[in-house]
């Protein structure tokens, strides 16, 4: 245990992990007061203080002469629910939904992720179902992160937030918002500065010695690409050079080899692919048609997933801070549900870039 944190809450801490873990099951009787005092080493009123924040938060229940018993989870105070309809296609949100458990399991919220296997391959109508499964489950808060890629992907995404606001269910956005820059909603949302993400990716290939840049992305591009974007032209700005030179290719999924010879031909030093999943497709396409990455030639993508590192030639990419932005949006949920009318907040944070043999 940590010296840094008071004793209670570092054996609540502790003992809430167990219940967790299921080391201890709903129904158990935890060891007494005198057990934990023994294990633990401290006084019976520390355990009785750690005991009774479990208690507080309906995780356990407390009965003189009977023990401390388990509660069922769903007898938890707090209950918030994951609505990521992209979960499978957007590797960055499995860490993150893996940090907003832990850490809002820490604090007593229950967190629950509806499965829908009705629609599969269409994205707006499983987006809907497991938006339906989270209202009748009553949860009081959703963190959301805004399925993209699809036709009028703002009017769903506004209608979904709608139907959780009148329902009284609060809204966490991950990642991203609804609107394109500078239109924003009026909601939480945790994610990184996607404009100085931009900026820091296009100046490493500046400083690697490369003149002209190109942005690659899909087709129907998220709102998150656009300010990658801007960030990239601030940073051709920065060195006396002019933004609108910033070749852009914006629908790489339709002829991935064609696209390749194009920037080839184009005379391009130094390519910024929108995300991993588009530089694994280009680099390939690159490598099939003769460039010499990194040496004419230098590749970088943003997210850093877990394949990046093990392509043909190790991809650079701009790592996002999926735990720390999973902990912060537990952080942001709990305190929306328990203070309403607080300020919205809309908090960034800053990841890394993480240089590989593909611009360096």
């Amino acid at each position: 245990m940590s010296d840094s944190q008071p004793k209670y809450l570092q054996i609540y801490r502790e003992v809430l992990r167990e219940i967790q873990n299921q080391r201890y099951l709903p129904g158990d009787l935890l060891p007494t007061e005198s057990e934990l005092c023994q294990k633990y080493d401290v006084s019976r009123p520390t355990i009785a203080r750690a005991l009774k924040r479990l208690s507080d938060e309906k995780l356990v229940k407390r009965r003189a002469g009977f023990g401390t018993r388990v509660l069922a989870p769903g007898k938890s105070s707090l209950l918030a629910g994951l609505l990521i309809p992209q979960m499978l296609e957007t590797e960055i949100f499995q860490p993150i939904s893996a940090s907003i458990a832990e850490s809002a399991g820490i604090e007593g919220m229950r967190i629950i992720s509806p499965t829908d296997l009705n629609h599969p391959d269409d994205l707006k109508k499983r987006t809907e179902s497991l938006a339906d499964q989270l209202i009748e489950a009553r949860v009081q808060g959703v963190f959301f992160a805004p399925p993209e890629h699809i036709e009028d992907s703002s009017e769903l995404n506004l209608k979904i937030i709608e139907r959780f606001t009148a329902a009284g269910i609060h809204v966490v956005l991950l990642d991203r918002d609804i609107f394109r820059w500078p239109k924003q909603t009026t909601f939480e949302m945790i994610g990184i500065d996607n404009v100085e993400a931009g900026y820091l990716v296009a100046t490493h290939l500046l400083d690697q010695g490369c003149k002209r840049l190109a942005f690659v992305t899909r087709g129907n591009p998220a709102a998150t690409v656009y300010l990658r974007k801007m960030g990239c032209r601030e940073a051709l700005t920065q060195r006396g050079l002019d933004p609108a030179d910033l070749i852009n290719l914006d629908d790489l999924s339709s002829e991935p080899g064609k696209a390749a010879k194009a920037l080839l031909a184009s005379g391009v030093d130094g390519v910024i692919c929108a995300n991993d999943a588009t530089a694994s497709t280009l680099l390939r396409s690159l490598l099939d048609a003769g460039a010499e990455i990194p040496g004419k030639l230098k590749v970088c993508g943003f997210d850093d997933v877990k394949y990046a590192s093990l392509l043909s030639v190790p991809l650079t990419s701009y790592q996002q801070p999926c735990r720390e932005i999973g902990k912060v949006a537990a952080d942001v949920m709990i305190h929306r549900i328990r203070n309403p009318q607080a300020p919205v907040l809309r908090i960034t944070l800053k990841g890394k870039l993480i240089v590989r043999e593909s611009s360096s």
